[in-house]
């Protein structure tokens, strides 16, 4: 699971953390560690609000696509999960979702207006991402 967590965690943060390590903390306890690019080793509690959720996003995609080796697809829901994200690792992360939805399906709810921007400009033809703004759905 590690190293599919460190793929993805590469994708999401466009590549400024090259993989997820182990490694122990002061009390000897083991911690999870971000690999930059440059080598240095980032522990989560050093990482901003938006590398924590995209190390926990790619620890969830990893664990889900182990699950899908073994067992009928689950839908994979969430609400918001891009809101600490910059546009860049935005629309990494929509391309993966995007991507990701070809083995299970992908539901991302979002009330920001970019997202849903992000999201209908990686499939114009709408052939894989259904888009659904606010607007739509309060009927505006």
């Amino acid at each position: 699971i590690l190293t599919r967590a460190s793929g993805y965690f590469a994708r999401l943060t466009c590549h400024a953390f090259s993989a997820i390590e182990t490694g122990f903390d002061d009390a000897d306890q083991p911690v999870l560690v971000g690999l930059r690019a440059t080598g240095e080793r980032l522990r989560v509690e050093g990482m901003s609000t938006g590398t924590r959720d995209q190390l926990y996003l790619a620890l969830r995609l990893a664990g889900l696509e182990r699950h899908l080796e073994q067992a009928e697809p689950l839908p994979f829901i969430v609400d918001d999960i891009l809101i600490q994200f910059d546009d860049a690792r935005s629309r990494a992360t929509l391309a993966a979702l995007a991507e990701f939805s070809a083995r299970t399906q992908v539901i991302l709810f979002t009330h920001h207006q970019r997202v849903v921007e992000q999201a209908a400009e990686l499939d114009p033809g709408r052939e894989r991402i259904l888009v659904h703004g606010l607007e739509q759905a309060v009927g505006g």
